[in-house]
């Protein structure tokens, strides 16, 4: 099996950005956050679309950061294994920087100008997101035990996951939310060919 280099250097990349918060003011700052390029709706509208980006690189202190390259290093290495390294970047960026812009269009609705959103999460939830449609796929050909107890216990980890997300402070519910229905969704067109 392939080695997921572009996960390994994903997570590289994340552990850079977060040393610069650290040098730039610390990681827990809001406005080191918002220099280095967090997302505000205040922003977007000023014309400041790489925030997009950015934010899914930037993280708010060490747990945050663990957790996020934790669940990037699992999910990121079954995915680019699985799919290729150009399928795997596609799911990774689309889910991160389309959920980041529909929560962009949901704070412009509620009229929140000014909410910082910044984390590799929602990206990530694209990935596993992009696991589901892999796991339904395969229930959908075999018809197998194995695959519908796969696909149970992914919706079961997911709900685990919703239901930290709600209780936790400072979490993006929805941004999760939009990831993983972004994942899934370009997972299910992604792997068409390859299940």
């Amino acid at each position: 099996m392939p080695k997921p280099y572009f996960t390994y250097l994903i997570i590289l990349v994340n552990i850079i950005v977060f040393q610069q918060e650290n040098q730039w003011g610390g990681t827990e700052n809001l406005e080191t956050l918002h220099r280095l390029g967090a997302l505000t709706t205040e922003d977007i509208l000023k014309g400041e679309w790489w925030r997009l980006i950015t934010a899914n690189f930037l993280h708010y202190g060490w747990l945050h950061l663990g957790a996020n390259m934790l669940g990037l290093y699992y999910m990121g290495s079954i995915i680019e294994s699985y799919l290729g390294k150009i399928r795997y970047l596609i799911i990774y960026f689309s889910s991160g920087c389309l959920s980041m812009l529909l929560i962009f269009f949901y704070f412009l609705k509620i009229g929140d100008p000014q909410t910082l959103l910044v984390g590799a999460s929602a990206a990530i939830m694209g990935l596993i997101g992009a696991m589901g449609a892999i796991f339904l796929q395969d229930w959908w050909q075999e018809k197998s035990f194995l695959a519908r107890q796969r696909l149970m216990l992914l919706l079961i980890v997911v709900g685990i996951q919703f239901l930290i997300d709600y209780h936790t402070p400072h979490v993006s519910l929805m941004s999760h939310i939009f990831g993983l229905i972004i994942g899934f969704i370009t997972g299910l067109i992604l792997t068409r060919e390859t299940v």
